[in-house]
């Protein structure tokens, strides 16, 4: 009899990553988190359009996830461009020290991100591509929800690069616009 390989519920193990201002995330029935996120801080609020930021350093563990799911939930201050992007790339890094080890001019700690030498668009070239979230056009308060992408970490460590190409800048609460990324665990039966 063949094996069948299926993907098991997430158990926490490995946890969801959390990527939110977290003491202001207040989110309802817009929230993505499931069972106990481990939480990394990346204060997106006000990210301008043509802006990019990059969030502190996460540890994916040493059980890692091959595969993780990217879904975020993302509120705009004002209303964007159709069909314009927000961009999400990966900074991965082979060292638990935030500021070592970091491709793309990273530096692993939640601040502005805008490469080497403020080279934002080619910069994030060296950095591993997770996908695009695609906005409609939504006036502020509605809170848009899409599944990014679907990547493999090439590394343990790294942090997540958030660039705003909308037509608008994200809302300036941290109430709602979080990330998840979300292990894909197989099964063997």
């Amino acid at each position: 009899m063949a094996n069948k390989i299926l993907v098991q519920e997430m158990d926490d193990t490995p946890p969801q990553i959390s990527f939110a201002t977290h003491a202001s995330l207040a989110a309802t029935t817009n929230l993505l988190e499931q069972g106990t996120p481990t939480e990394i801080e990346i204060a997106l609020a006000s990210l301008a359009d043509g802006s990019a930021r990059q969030s502190a350093q996460a540890d994916l563990s040493i059980n890692r996830a091959e595969f993780y799911v990217c879904r975020a939930a993302i509120e705009f201050a004002a209303t964007p461009t159709t069909s314009e992007l927000v961009e999400l790339y990966w900074n991965a890094s082979s060292s638990s020290t935030a500021a070592t080890g970091n491709m793309g001019g990273t530096t692993g700690s939640d601040a502005a991100y805008a490469g080497y030498s403020s080279n934002l668009s080619e910069s994030v070239k060296q950095l591993q591509f997770i996908g695009v979230m695609s906005v409609t056009v939504q006036v502020t308060t509605t809170v848009q929800i899409a599944i990014v992408g679907v990547f493999s970490p090439a590394e343990r460590y790294g942090s997540l690069v958030v660039k705003n190409e909308s037509g608008a800048a994200l809302h300036s609460d941290g109430v709602e616009t979080h990330i998840v990324l979300d292990p894909i665990i197989p099964e063997v039966q």
